[in-house]
């Protein structure tokens, strides 16, 4: 019975010993399989951020364009944005990414407020439209910052997000446009 025990125990070690293996290796592949899906996850829902805020961008342009020249200043027009596409991108966002890069896509879409209701009653006289653009478009940079230290293998920021002239070039004045 002890040689029977004896002669056992080594393949029964050796089985115990690969079923272990296989359990902690399916457990670590399987975080890493986790964390890897997330990571999916919240790049799709920032890239999303960064079209539908840049769509909203444009639907504002022409909202600004296209308001009639007999309403004057102060007297709200309605809105033809779309909100909907923008409203899943920020609720995307809210449900998978980080808290900063949560944080970084609401101060885009407060941006997008401020400058949506200047649209709406039309911009006075000391509203810039270039200005108020700019603002959304320097909140989508720090998003893109933010997002970018939490989901580039290096963290590194960019040096310029677009090549877009400065606002003080002298392209915006040679009335070229």
């Amino acid at each position: 019975m002890t040689s029977l025990l004896a002669s056992l125990a080594a393949p029964v070690g050796a089985v115990l010993t690969t079923l272990i293996g296989v359990f902690v290796g399916s457990v670590v592949s399987r975080r890493a399989q986790d964390r890897h899906w997330i990571r999916e996850q919240q790049a799709a829902a920032c890239v999303r951020v960064l079209r539908e805020s840049s769509s909203v961008l444009v639907d504002l342009s022409d909202m600004d364009r296209d308001r009639p020249d007999d309403i004057p200043q102060g007297v709200l027009i309605p809105t033809t944005v779309d909100w909907r596409p923008w409203g899943e991108a920020l609720g995307s966002v809210n449900l998978v990414a980080s808290k900063d890069i949560a944080a970084a896509a609401h101060a885009i879409d407060e941006q997008i407020w401020r400058f949506h209701i200047a649209v709406r009653r039309g911009l006075t006289p000391e509203e810039n439209w270039m200005e108020l653009r700019g603002r959304v478009v320097a909140a989508q940079g720090h998003f893109i910052a933010v997002a970018r230290r939490h989901l580039s293998l290096t963290g590194e920021t960019l040096q310029r997000l677009d090549g877009r002239p400065a606002p003080d070039d002298p392209i915006w004045q040679t009335g070229r446009l």
